[in-house]
């Protein structure tokens, strides 16, 4: 009796030891996403040998469509639909910033461009494709105009927003101590918008690549053209393959985006979170 007593303590000590093991691993990131990417892998992999490749491609034949990719030499096209997602967002982000702290920080930019930037707010994004293809047809600067009306919007908005959301009363007691109009921009009011410039920022990038897609989707060049040539012959797994690089293409861009606000403001990472549930 006192062996099997003792036996069962043993086993429950056992067992109590194993899960706290298990729960400190599980405290791990690099564990929890590994885990999430097990199951999604597993879960992908389940269901194209359920449904077969001509209705969804199974991981191992995505992965084997990605390397007919290299071999075909197709990571050229998507290699160029890259460089107008980078120029078109640059040219969102050093115009959107400049434009939301005019927007924001002042009544009369508010009264001569509120009014425009609402009407660019309503305006559905793709009702300007056969605009932007006359004006400027249906090369390099065409993808570039597309990427940058996807998503400088979000860029301007958050600006505004944080200008307006510097608090009044430590502007006046800024000023009460003789600050400059100059220092209090510098010192008090840029702080306070870098968090919400960088929420804009990560939200823009995210409706760059969508704007890249659809512009080329569009005119059936690029990456866009790509994707329609290769759904329309069946070719699913080079298809799901381009989608899953571009979808790590925006997750490893979203994450340099992340890196760089928390080292230039690490103050700021929670109310870039914050900003961007209060987003457009």
């Amino acid at each position: 009796m006192v062996d099997a007593r003792a036996l069962s303590q043993t086993r429950r000590g056992a067992s109590a030891s194993a899960l706290g093991t298990a729960g400190r691993l599980w405290r791990y990131k690099w564990i929890q996403r590994g885990v999430v990417w097990g199951i999604i892998v597993v879960a992908w992999q389940t269901f194209g040998l359920i449904r077969g490749p001509f209705y969804f491609p199974t991981f191992t034949d995505t992965i084997l469509g990605f390397v007919r990719l290299v071999v075909e030499g197709d990571l050229i096209v998507m290699a160029a639909s890259l460089q107008q997602l980078l120029v078109g967002f640059a040219l969102a982000v050093v115009i959107g910033i400049p434009v939301g702290l005019i927007l924001g920080g002042s009544r009369s930019g508010e009264a001569v461009l509120g009014h425009y930037i609402n009407a660019w707010y309503v305006t559905s994004k793709e009702a300007l494709l056969p605009l932007m293809i006359i004006l400027l047809g249906v090369g390099f600067e065409y993808r570039v105009g597309i990427v940058f009306a996807f998503s400088a919007l979000y860029v301007i908005v958050n600006v505004a927003t944080g200008m307006r959301d510097v608090s009044p009363s430590l502007i006046e007691t800024a000023r009460s101590f003789g600050a400059s109009r100059r220092q209090v921009i510098v010192k008090i009011a840029l702080p306070s918008v870098v968090p919400f410039m960088f929420a804009g920022i990560r939200l823009g990038y995210g409706f760059a690549i969508k704007g890249m897609v659809i512009a080329e989707l569009w005119v059936l060049g690029g990456t866009g053209g790509l994707l329609a040539d290769l759904a329309l012959q069946r070719e699913l797994d080079r298809y799901f393959a381009i989608a899953l690089i571009i979808a790590l293409v925006g997750v490893a861009g979203s994450s340099i985006i992340r890196t760089l606000e928390r080292h230039i403001t690490p103050w700021g990472a929670g109310a870039m979170r914050t900003t961007e549930r209060r987003a457009v």
